[in-house]
């Protein structure tokens, strides 16, 4: 495989952090940063480290001239939370993007207090845990960018999603809050929020009649999210255009919430 072009834009003093990297955004988002940073730090936690650990080889092809590093992180270990923070200690960090998440689709009334907790700490605890970690470095860096990605359900709700509804909402507000408190250090805080994305583990369902009849048909544009469309929403955000952006909940559902 022939590497690709290097990009003379790359920032080579600043490094991009992504926590739950090998996910359907995450596989699409890393050789966007590579087009722009030259050291760029990803997380998995269990069997999704060794498929990182093969994504990332093959990005080092592609981009012989990026810095990347794999961490196994499981932001539900205090011990794993302190090893990740140790793996930043001399990086200047500009850029950090949130896309670890779970879902369990249960009728409320069947959401023992287990599920409702890991749901909970991962989609909401787990991003403040993480994005106090990465603040304290930015500290040193005169800011950056938060991201994390909620979804169309923190802002409406559907059935049998109890905790993760809560958990999206929790963390769009949370990301407001933490916008206000930090921006006296200039970091911006910002979250994304789609609606069902497209990919290859879902296709079958969100193309079968049931899926077009119960979420396609509530979508005005009539088009499910892809990857690349989170993306495109992550990249902005970041970038020196956005700069005056921050607290801010960026939906990306073709008109679902708006009906």
């Amino acid at each position: 495989m022939e590497s690709r072009r290097e990009n003379s834009g790359r920032s080579e003093q600043s490094s991009a952090v992504v926590v739950g990297a090998n996910s359907t955004i995450g596989i699409e988002l890393i050789p966007l940063l590579s087009e722009k940073y030259s050291d760029i730090v990803v997380t998995e936690s269990g069997k999704n480290f060794e498929l990182l650990k093969n994504l990332v080889e093959k990005l080092k092809i592609e981009y012989p001239s990026v810095n990347y590093e794999c961490v196994e992180l499981d932001v539900l270990k205090k011990e794993s939370l302190e090893e990740f923070s140790k793996k930043l200690e001399k990086r200047s960090i500009t850029s950090y993007i949130y896309l670890a998440g779970v879902n369990i689709l249960l009728p409320a009334l069947e959401v023992d207090e287990e599920k409702w907790d890991l749901i909970m700490d991962i989609n909401l605890k787990g991003f403040f845990m993480t994005a106090k970690i990465i603040a304290k470095k930015m500290l040193d860096s005169s800011g950056g960018s938060i991201l994390g990605v909620a979804s169309q359900h923190g802002v409406v709700a559907n059935i049998d999603r109890a905790p993760y509804c809560a958990s999206k909402a929790g963390l769009i507000h949370l990301a407001k809050e933490l916008a206000l408190e930090w921006a006296k250090y200039k970091i911006r805080v910002n979250i994304v929020s789609p609606t069902f994305i497209k990919s290859e583990k879902n296709n079958e369902i969100l193309e079968s009649s049931k899926g077009k009849k119960e979420y396609l048909s509530k979508i005005p544009l009539r088009e499910y999210a892809k990857p690349i469309d989170v993306c495109n929403a992550i990249m902005y955000l970041e970038s020196d255009e956005a700069s005056i952006i921050t607290g801010q909940n960026i939906i990306l559902d073709g008109g679902w919430t708006i009906c």
